[in-house]
């Protein structure tokens, strides 16, 4: 092969490479969330395993779709059977609290609170070569938790204390990407609340590692981060949110999330948005204040809005 060729073959090949990574990350995954998630068939291993801080009734299921995916829930709520119908949330926050985050708030007013596991088993922090053995895992995991939320979507509309009508996602941090997409994905979800969260995957990663290593390198990183996790880029979905009602609630001194991404995130929301800012950092599990406040602005924001 002439040396001529070699360059068109090149050429081509990365004209097609460029391509097929455009296509990518154009690509709407949507279609692919719902064929994933499929149809509510089963209830598994209702277990109570005892009373939250407000008195609610806590216990935990694992929801079963027609198409063999399973998700591990926890549910908060009244353990009474008075025949209402109450408005429901589900909860995501961050990898570490997972199912556990509906223990969280001290007070959910009158809300069936649900959260789920996120569907990966991998390390929690991967070392080294872990990265390159468990990518496979961690990318299964990221385009599968928007699937994970419709099914617990599902479970709740069929639960004979929720109002099917009044169903929202809040998500909080990590899970601000997922509940977009989950919401963009099916129409009867009635809210999103996205709590210290921002959109362009890219800057927020490298805002919040810039420190960790040379720039370019950083850079280089967030910017592979960003093609990888490509499917979840809440900017792409938010728009298909509106007309029904979102809430942003950021920090002003968020570590994480640049004043940027926020407000790249709020601009393709749809209206009716919001957009509250608060004069605290990146919000903390243990940090009850900022939580109950987090809570008290959401309940305010979903009564005005006929949520619940």
């Amino acid at each position: 092969m002439t040396r001529r060729r070699r360059l068109f073959a090149f050429a081509i090949a990365a004209i097609a490479i460029v391509a097929a990574l455009t296509a990518y990350r154009g690509y709407d995954y949507r279609p692919r969330f719902a064929r994933a998630a499929g149809e509510l068939v089963a209830v598994r291993d209702s277990t109570g395993i005892g009373m939250a801080k407000d008195g609610k009734r806590l216990t935990e299921v694992t929801l079963v779709s027609d198409t063999g995916f399973q998700v591990r829930a926890r549910v908060r709520a009244e353990g009474s059977r008075s025949g209402e119908r109450h408005p429901a949330v589900i909860l995501l926050g961050g990898y570490k609290t997972g199912r556990k985050a509906v223990d969280i708030p001290r007070e959910t007013a009158d809300l069936v609170l649900l959260s789920i596991e996120y569907p990966y088993s991998g390390p929690e922090r991967p070392r080294g070569l872990d990265w390159v053995r468990h990518f496979g895992a961690m990318r299964g995991a990221i385009v599968d938790t928007p699937p994970a939320l419709l099914i617990a979507a599902q479970y709740l509309y069929s639960r004979e204390d929720v109002d099917p009508g009044k169903v929202t996602i809040i998500g909080v941090s990590l899970g601000v990407p997922f509940s977009v997409a989950a919401a963009a994905t099916d129409k009867r979800i009635a809210g999103v609340a996205l709590l210290h969260g921002g959109g362009d995957i890219a800057t927020m990663a490298y805002y919040a590692f810039a420190d960790r290593g040379p720039a370019w390198v950083m850079r280089a990183l967030a910017l592979g981060l960003a093609w990888v996790v490509a499917p979840l880029e809440p900017t792409r979905y938010a728009p298909d949110v509106a007309p029904r009602p979102s809430l942003m609630v950021n920090a002003d001194g968020d570590e994480f999330i640049p004043r940027s991404s926020v407000l790249d995130l709020y601009d393709s929301l749809g209206q009716p948005k919001q957009l509250v800012w608060l004069p605290s950092a990146h919000v903390a599990t243990s940090d009850e204040a900022v939580v109950d406040e987090l809570m008290a602005i959401t309940l305010g924001w979903m009564t005005e809005r006929g949520l619940r």
